[in-house]
């Protein structure tokens, strides 16, 4: 969808009023919807932090179990940091359409200062290295067990134990 489809009905009124109110609207929604990306990944940091001090405890079985169920929820969480890229990408956009009616247009100037710029580096790809490490963590911690059990029956002298 592009915002360029949005139109301006002509009514009777304070049209310039009544836009400002729906662009005040958009950017509460969009600010919305970026206070809830952040809860979320505050929420899948805790989940992850706890799931990998739990795994850390036991390199064990159970750990590789626990790991893949790691890996999984990270893949949830880099689904959902996508899914709010997409959906502020469409609230911006028709913001920056009603800013065309506006005397300033500050969304519309901050993204061409930034593009100008050109040294933004996109929130969603700073956002997308935390549950990447996660998983980085995660196949270590799959992979260790696996291999100590590996250990244990080509060097039966080591008694189960990798130091």
């Amino acid at each position: 969808m592009k915002a360029k489809s949005l139109k301006v009905k002509p009514f009777s009124g304070e049209c310039k009023s009544t836009i400002l109110e729906q662009w005040k609207t958009c950017v509460e929604s969009a600010n919305s919807i970026t206070e809830k990306r952040n809860n979320s990944n505050n929420i899948f940091i805790t989940i992850n932090t706890a799931l990998f001090a739990v795994i850390t405890f036991s390199f064990d079985c159970k750990s590789i179990l626990l790991s893949i169920i790691g890996i999984l929820i990270c893949i949830l969480w880099i689904c959902l940091i996508s899914s709010y890229r997409k959906l502020n990408i469409v609230k911006y956009e028709i913001i920056n359409e009603i800013e065309k009616e506006l005397p300033l247009a500050p969304f519309t100037s901050e993204w061409e200062k930034l593009n100008i710029e050109q040294k933004y580096i996109n929130l969603t790809t700073i956002e997308k290295i935390l549950p990447c490490l996660f998983i980085i963590l995660y196949s270590i911690s799959i992979i260790y067990p696996v291999f100590k059990i590996i250990l244990t029956f080509i060097c039966p002298c080591m008694g189960g134990t990798v130091s």
